[in-house]
């Protein structure tokens, strides 16, 4: 574990006790720093020690260096946690664990990737891309391994961070060598109380770049072109490209399908040219690489038919993107509702061939669906289990030569399930054990 000698014997603050709380209470406690950790939604974690753990209440505020604020945590809204409010009034120092990684100063490349949708499949493709070509490189942040765990693999070696607009929000000292933003659309409105912001703190990634850094941009993203138009970067080296022009890199990978996934390809192999690896390398990795789970994820794949498990799109923006992949869409839908409802998914109703929806959302989705095709079957099933088994009945009977069940929620999933993995999982509990009776054709 690295050292941060600039707290020894200092007394710091964590507020949270996640996986971010819990890997800057490591490395402060190697650094011999006498940490003082709570969370208001947990009890305490194994390895915190009593005298740790305590209400922030009774921290030594008087003489408190450091709060480091877990990223769920908002640190820049008006109405702010009692524990940062008494940090402010007590000047103490407010940053988060993205902050505390900056502060080891790791020698390796760092790659800062943001964005709504599909950052997640960006940092996983370029990953895959730089180990495929024997690059040392590691990924943390919202994805891998939390910020302060990364092993800095050294100068030749490569940290991919994926970035949530949470940890951009509350960072300060961050540095870039290279970064991008797949897309910016309306999302966490409870968390940052504004789309404006939101926008403000995924444009932070821009402004963390060194001197001599860069930026990815998409040309073909007209919406984030625009946003990004709007503001002044000065001494940025904007490495501008067409997604389309990737598009023989792909080689028909089914985990890669669809124009948003395009993007989120281009951007990837962007990076990797600017991290020295050729074509041809680049080219080889993709044809075997194999998505994340519950990202338009192929579950059952035969002449005709496609089930695909999309469990990670909780909005319209994304489960847009997903309708758009594919015709003759059996779509399951629902959980619950996001402030924009159905969204962009509007648009592309017309892929769909039935609707088979579940949750919370079930009757706001049925009228906002019903307001674009009134002819479109939709179908209340409330649960996903009764979703899934009418939708490849439904399928079944339909005649149609080629078909796909898509689980696309365009919700969240907390109504019903822990989380969208979760979600996802009992959505392939459910495909293996009807696959297991066979489907038949």
């Amino acid at each position: 574990m690295r050292n941060l000698s600039k707290y020894k014997n200092k007394d710091v603050g964590i507020l949270g006790a996640g996986l971010s709380g819990l890997a800057a209470a490591k490395i402060l406690l190697s650094s011999k720093a006498k940490v003082h950790i709570f969370d208001d939604q947990k009890d305490k974690p194994n390895i915190i020690k009593k005298d740790s753990w305590k209400n922030y209440k009774s921290w030594p505020w008087d003489r408190l260096n450091t709060l480091v604020v877990s990223p769920g945590i908002p640190i820049n809204t008006k109405k702010k946690h009692n524990a940062i409010q008494l940090a402010i009034k007590n000047n103490v120092k407010v940053i988060n664990e993205i902050d505390l990684f900056a502060e080891t100063k790791p020698k390796a490349r760092i790659v800062g990737i943001t964005g709504t949708n599909g950052k997640s499949t960006t940092v996983a493709l370029l990953f895959h891309i730089l180990k495929f070509s024997k690059i040392k490189c590691v990924v943390g942040g919202n994805f891998g391994f939390p910020a302060c765990e990364i092993k800095d693999p050294g100068d030749n070696g490569v940290i991919i961070l994926e970035l949530s607009s949470y940890q951009l929000d509350g960072a300060k000292k961050l540095r870039l060598d290279l970064a991008s933003i797949t897309n910016i659309t309306k999302d966490h409105l409870d968390y940052h109380e504004t789309y404006y912001k939101y926008k403000r703190s995924k444009l932070k990634i821009i402004k963390f770049l060194k001197q001599n850094g860069s930026f990815i941009l998409d040309l073909n993203n007209k919406a984030l072109n625009k946003i990004i138009n709007d503001e002044t970067f000065k001494s940025v080296d904007f490495i501008k490209i067409k997604s389309d022009q990737f598009s023989n890199f792909i080689n028909d990978n089914d985990y890669l399908k669809g124009k948003h996934n395009l993007i989120n390809t281009s951007i990837a192999i962007s990076m990797a040219k600017n991290l020295d690896i050729t074509n041809d390398q680049i080219k080889s990795s993709i044809k075997n690489f194999k998505g994340l789970p519950h990202r338009m994820e192929p579950l059952y794949v035969s002449d005709g038919i496609k089930i695909i498990n999309d469990s990670k799109s909780t909005n319209g923006e994304s489960t847009a993107a997903a309708l758009q992949s594919f015709n003759n869409i059996f779509w399951i839908a629902g959980g619950q509702p996001k402030s924009d409802g159905i969204g962009k998914t509007k648009k592309f109703l017309n892929k769909v061939v039935q609707v088979f929806l579940i949750g919370e959302s079930t009757n706001f989705f049925y009228r906002e669906i019903l307001k674009i095709d009134k002819d479109l079957p939709i179908h209340n099933c409330l649960t996903l289990e009764k979703a899934t088994k009418l939708a490849l009945q439904k399928a079944t009977i339909s005649n149609l030569k080629n078909y796909v069940i898509l689980l696309s929620p365009c919700a969240a999933s907390f109504d019903q399930f822990k989380n969208f993995e979760d979600r996802g999982t009992k959505f392939k509990e459910i495909i293996n054990k009807i696959l297991n009776k066979g489907i038949s054709k």
